[in-house]
């Protein structure tokens, strides 16, 4: 059993859209956070064909603040990108968008990229939409393998994706694309609307599982909805998880005053972190670094 440390946790900056990105990595260090999952859409990093100089300024004012940004998020579900699409010109734009996604990762230093699976239309069979996904995610992760980038694949609910919704479906997917670059990031706001829990992904991904997006229902602030946070970290332990959690606030009314969302969200995990994990800590005074 694996204590889950302070330094796994990562802040995202999707919430901070009406706000420069300069505030977010300034609350971000001011919060004692080390690591930083970057929202690349506008007005923070736009994913054009001219990505390249803000990324590398971005890159440099995180460096500054020391803070290092684990994983690119390209904004996809309100941009017309889908990776499942049947009409050519859809997919090869969304592939193009999403390779800029794989090149900002390596400037920026993250070794992870995240995308969303699409969608095929709701009123058809779902062949055709998951073959084409399973061939837009094949030409990705090959694109990301030779970068040393890992495509982070999110299972989502039925109002944004019908193609990948549950852990079975992300068991599918993995078989179907069979590339050790793609893994699956477990989002527990969408797992447990759909009724799964952490211990049934693992049990059935093992090792598929690359990233977890550690959120409280409805993805609001910790402390906020109904989830139990604290039965999420001990499972995490107890199945021995080394890799990073991503903290991600999508609920509108909260990206108005962004750092009090922030600080509600990471001084909850803070708290639950030392509740349950500070007799396994007694080696340097129960101090954690968040």
């Amino acid at each position: 059993m694996k204590k889950i440390e302070a330094d796994q946790i990562a802040v995202m900056s999707i919430h901070y859209q009406f706000y420069p990105l300069a505030r977010f990595f300034d609350t971000a260090r001011r919060l004692n956070a080390n690591a930083v999952d970057l929202w690349a859409g506008y007005p923070h990093l736009l994913l054009d064909k001219d990505w390249e100089p803000a990324a590398r300024a971005v890159r440099t004012a995180a460096d500054e603040r020391g803070l290092r940004i684990i994983c690119c998020t390209p904004e996809q579900v309100r941009y017309p990108l889908n990776l499942a699409s049947t009409e050519p010109g859809v997919r090869a734009r969304t592939l193009e968008y999403l390779k800029r996604g794989v090149d900002a990762a390596g400037v920026l230093g993250a070794g992870m990229v995240q995308v969303v699976p699409g969608y095929g239309w709701y009123d058809s069979p779902k062949t055709a939409a998951w073959s084409a996904l399973v061939g837009s995610l094949s030409e990705l992760c090959s694109y990301a393998s030779q970068r040393d980038v890992t495509v982070l694949l999110e299972p989502l609910q039925i109002i944004e994706s019908n193609l990948v919704n549950d852990r079975y479906d992300a068991q599918n997917i993995l078989r179907d694309v069979g590339s050790d670059a793609l893994k699956i990031v477990v989002d527990t706001t969408h797992m447990s609307v759909r009724g799964e829990s952490l211990e049934e992904y693992f049990d059935l991904l093992g090792d598929g599982i690359g990233h977890i997006h550690l959120n409280e229902s409805d993805q609001v602030p910790w402390g906020q909805g109904t989830l139990d946070l604290g039965h999420f970290l001990e499972v995490l332990s107890r199945y021995d998880y080394d890799k990073f959690c991503t903290l991600e606030i999508c609920s509108l009314p909260h990206y108005v005053d962004a750092d009090r969302a922030l600080q509600e969200n990471v001084n909850y995990v803070q708290n639950k972190l030392a509740e349950i994990f500070r007799p396994f800590n007694l080696s340097n005074g129960g101090k954690y670094d968040v």
